[in-house]
């Protein structure tokens, strides 16, 4: 699951507040009401310019967040290639990978990746993995989300099984490889055991998984059960309930599922607001839902 948010929010958090205090008070405008419109991330973009000029250590990730949050993809990489590739700080090697894949320069972003995969960082690690199973290459994402589960990332269990059940097509394996996983402290394993309790066809089983999972705050947990009841339970109402939590505490990728959903039930204007939100942080399928359904909204995302 290539999630820029996630990437995003783990780069954006390093430093103590009180060894930073203009990314500390950037960090409370992008908490505080009104932080995600455009007129929150202009102030914070002010600030995180001054905490950069100031020395601030996590000042370039978090000014880097800020552009990606209204689409500006090649200043947040103009950020963070001096850091990642310049100065080899794995941390952030995630964030300008995803960013990189997201402006289709492929060569730079596996270069990113490689150095979080080097500096053994858990998510880039993670990150890196699902690009590759992006580029359709199996064997290597096998090898590298198995390196990035011994790392503990947390969403790195439910990719290598999805790898087994879905491009390899051996729900055997996938099975046996969530339930060694399973681990009710890492409640993304509860989703990886789900998907496989649902392609055996055991849906009692797997309703029962994807709500805890979302009750115990998987990464992805109220995406995976908000569709599970719409299209397994016909739970319209659920199914909003859920991808609107989902939304309201952050999880990679809710804007474009939100969104998704919304219009899907007819309800488009509600929708373009996520889809636009996803298309800034370039979400390939928000774009293409933007250039085939809201015409002449693409154009500032295609950078």
């Amino acid at each position: 699951m290539t999630e820029q948010a996630a990437s995003g929010a783990t780069a954006a958090s390093g430093g103590e507040p009180h060894d930073e205090p203009l990314c500390a008070q950037a960090r409370d405008l992008a908490a505080a009401p009104g932080g995600a419109t455009a007129a929150g991330i202009e102030d914070r973009i002010v600030l995180l310019r001054r905490a950069l000029a100031s020395g601030e250590p996590s000042a370039p990730a978090m000014l880097a967040v800020a552009h990606l949050d209204r689409g500006e993809r090649r200043e947040a990489v103009d950020l963070l290639t001096p850091v990642v590739m310049g100065r080899r700080e794995s941390e952030h090697a995630g964030l300008l990978g995803e960013t990189f894949a997201a402006i289709g320069d492929h060569e730079s972003a596996e270069a990113a990746f490689l150095v979080g995969l080097d500096g053994g960082d858990a998510a880039a690690t993670n990150d890196y993995g699902v690009f590759l199973r992006g580029r359709g290459r199996t064997q290597e994402a096998l090898y590298v989300l198995d390196r990035a589960v011994r790392l503990g990332d947390e969403l790195a269990a439910l990719n290598l099984v999805a790898l087994h059940l879905e491009e390899l097509d051996d729900p055997v394996t996938a099975t046996d490889l969530a339930e060694e996983l399973l681990d009710d402290t890492r409640p993304a394993t509860l989703l990886a055991l789900a998907d496989c309790r649902l392609a055996a066809g055991r849906v009692d089983e797997a309703a029962d998984l994807y709500r805890r999972a979302a009750e115990g705050g998987a990464p992805c947990g109220h995406i995976y059960y908000g569709w599970f009841l719409r299209d397994r339970r016909d739970d319209h109402r659920g199914a909003e309930e859920q991808l609107r939590r989902a939304h309201e505490v952050g999880e990679p990728g809710a804007a474009f599922h939100l969104g998704r959903f919304l219009f899907d039930v007819g309800r488009a204007d509600e929708a373009a607001p996520y889809v636009e939100e996803a298309a800034r942080r370039g979400d390939p399928d928000a774009v293409a839902l933007l250039e085939t359904q809201y015409r002449g909204l693409v154009d500032e995302y295609d950078d």
